[in-house]
């Protein structure tokens, strides 16, 4: 006789396109790496570009465990951030206003309305200028809990989806950047407070339709070089709008705030079992 099968809930939510799996977990039944690989495949399972697992904290109300789409684990996700925060006020776990620990540190965040606003920590190891073997121009570096590599370019729209990702994978592991990699972030500046950018992420291995964490390193990236302000409205590649705010520092940004809208696509359950494979 077969044993009980157990349905697991899940919200699927996106953060200004950028598209998760969200758990409760705070039972800690946890996932292996093949079942959230699997759980994000866009054709044979729910899809999705990451997935959160809502686990117990400690000095926090909850704490964040995020996934890439191909079951490796980061350290921070901007939009998954955001997402997490919704679902937990959702749910009860935590007030408007509440605290999170992620494996990039304590994540502050408040529920406003449709919005959603992140304090993420800093920006660190910025490197300015730089040239790359094999890559026309100079690309710049920061990390805000995830690497990222930035380009700045007179319309970061102008490549084709295909050309973007071939352009983006020249970067994303090349060894001047670290044995890590980045992600890799292409910004056209409008004005002084406003920019449009576009993302490939580690990880997912492809272009998604935004990247919290790359804004925030975009716009640290863009204040220093002098072209925008610390303030900056960034246009995604959904059409969606994310607002950041950064203090620089010599290093990047001794503070970053990200806000923009956090969203339930749906719900549903799985059954665990046709995801974690024997």
């Amino acid at each position: 006789m077969k044993g009980r099968r157990m349905d697991v809930p899940f919200a699927k939510m996106h953060g200004a396109g950028n598209d998760f799996v969200v758990i409760d977990d705070r039972a800690a039944r946890g996932l292996s790496r093949g079942a959230v690989a699997a759980l994000c495949d866009r054709r044979r399972g729910i899809g999705a570009d990451g997935l959160i697992l809502v686990l117990p904290g400690g000095p926090a109300d909850f704490r964040m465990r995020y996934y890439n789409s191909d079951g490796g684990e980061a350290d921070m996700c901007g939009n998954g951030a955001r997402c997490a925060a919704r679902f937990a006020h959702d749910r009860g776990i935590a007030g408007a206003a509440m605290a999170f620990e992620s494996r990039a540190g304590i994540v502050r965040a408040e529920i406003d309305g449709a919005d959603v606003r992140v304090w993420i920590g800093p920006v660190t190891g910025l490197r300015l200028r730089l040239s790359l073997e094999g890559v026309p121009g100079e690309v710049h570096f920061g990390v805000c809990g995830v690497p990222h590599a930035v380009v700045v370019e007179r319309d970061a729209g102008a490549r084709p989806r295909g050309e973007f990702s071939a352009f983006a994978r020249r970067i994303r592991a090349h060894p001047g950047l670290g044995p890590a990699g980045a992600n890799v972030n292409v910004v056209s500046v409008a004005d002084r407070r406003r920019c449009a950018y576009r993302t490939y992420e580690r990880g997912v291995e492809d272009e998604t339709l935004a990247c919290g964490t790359g804004a925030v390193v975009v716009t640290t990236v863009l204040a220093h070089l002098g072209l925008a302000e610390a303030s900056v409205a960034c246009a995604t590649a959904g059409g969606d709008t994310l607002l950041v705010d950064v203090v620089p520092g010599p290093a990047g940004a001794t503070e970053t705030r990200l806000a923009g809208p956090a969203v339930v696509a749906f719900r549903g359950t799985f059954s665990l079992e046709d995801y974690e494979r024997p």
